[in-house]
């Protein structure tokens, strides 16, 4: 028999903030990201958000969801940023028998309606399982797409070994350091989202606008050079919990913004979410100098792992990164016959 839930539909007009906190306040530190914030800001933002709760007022889970058109298919989707990834909060005290009854429940079918999508996914992301196996026994049908792979380093393995970085590595670093001086004195700074100021995003947009990336001619994938990922990545930091999260560096020549990483660091993990350099000193990879920097920084603030995301592996795998965990985009289908007329579309 499935666990007695409720399902409170009106979550986001009335109580967002402290049940989407306090869910996340549940979660694995890994997840913690997870907050009111993460899901209120950016043209991402959740329209609704379904609270789950058990008999004794707890809650289980929030839905932040958004409508989205995907082709000729109209469905809701787990709202916030691509980066790191999708989830929905879940408590780490629910069961699979609590998330099966909520998503059997008319109410929460209602909500997420014939189809709902979350995507991008890890899929071996614990809480993301449960999820899963909740759905097929409440009668769902998961369909699941592959995205790719995550690259991933493991600094607790590779600063034990002794051999990371290598010496010829740091002795060609220091070279390319020292090329770049050539043209102006070479400085790190080091933010996080409590004490970084417009000045730090507008180098870090500059940076974009300079790299490979931002001179696309369609233009590219860019966090801060876009205005509109820049004001969401400024509307989740006046969240203290999430700004705390948030760091990165900076490198310059002279007075240039050469490189500069981004990312957020959730418990032990690290999560790199961009990376990149002004083109104008390729010759001398500005950006693998502060990546290394960047990596030897997290494994002293006892960063263990490290998520890299998708993307090219080549640079990747030279310092170090090694293919991880798959992620998918998963489509959840409440009707049989209309998921397997989805399958061949959605999984091709």
């Amino acid at each position: 028999m499935n666990a007695p839930v409720t399902i409170d539909a009106d979550l986001a007009e009335r109580d967002p903030n402290h049940a989407l906190d306090r869910l996340a306040d549940e979660e694995s530190l890994e997840r913690a990201f997870l907050r009111a914030a993460w899901y209120s800001s950016g043209s991402e933002r959740a329209s609704r958000t379904p609270l789950a709760q058990a008999s004794d007022g707890s809650s289980i889970a929030a839905f932040p969801l958004r409508p989205k058109r995907i082709g000729p298919i109209a469905l809701n989707q787990v709202a916030g940023a691509y980066w790191p990834f999708r989830a929905i909060p879940v408590s780490a005290k629910a069961s699979v028998e609590q998330l099966t009854g909520a998503l059997k429940s008319a109410s929460l079918r209602k909500q997420l309606g014939p189809a709902w999508r979350i995507g991008p996914v890890i899929d071996d992301d614990p809480q993301l399982k449960k999820v899963i196996s909740a759905a097929g026994s409440a009668g769902w049908t998961v369909l699941s797409r592959p995205v790719g792979s995550i690259f991933a380093l493991d600094l607790a393995a590779l600063t034990a070994s002794g051999t990371w970085p290598s010496n010829k590595g740091q002795q060609k670093d220091r070279w390319r350091v020292r090329q770049l001086e050539k043209t102006g004195p070479v400085r790190i700074e080091h933010f996080t989202g409590l004490d970084w100021t417009n000045t730090t995003r507008d180098d870090i947009a500059e940076i974009e606008r300079n790299s490979w990336v931002g001179q696309l001619e369609q233009g590219g994938d860019t966090k801060f050079l876009d205005p509109d990922l820049r004001a969401y990545w400024e509307a989740i930091a006046d969240d203290p919990a999430i700004a705390a999260m948030i760091r990165g560096s900076l490198m310059f020549v002279g007075d240039t913004p050469a490189a500069f990483t981004f990312g957020m660091d959730c418990g032990t993990t690290r999560y790199c979410i961009a990376n990149n350099f002004d083109q104008q000193f390729h010759k001398h990879s500005p950006g693998r100098v502060l990546l290394y920097d960047d990596f030897t920084s997290a494994a002293a603030r006892g960063i263990t792992h490290l998520d890299w995301g998708l993307g090219d592996g080549g640079y990747k795998r030279q310092m170090g990164a090694e293919e991880g965990s798959s992620v998918s985009d998963l489509l959840f289908v409440r009707n049989p016959l209309l998921a397997a007329l989805l399958r061949p579309v959605w999984e091709r």
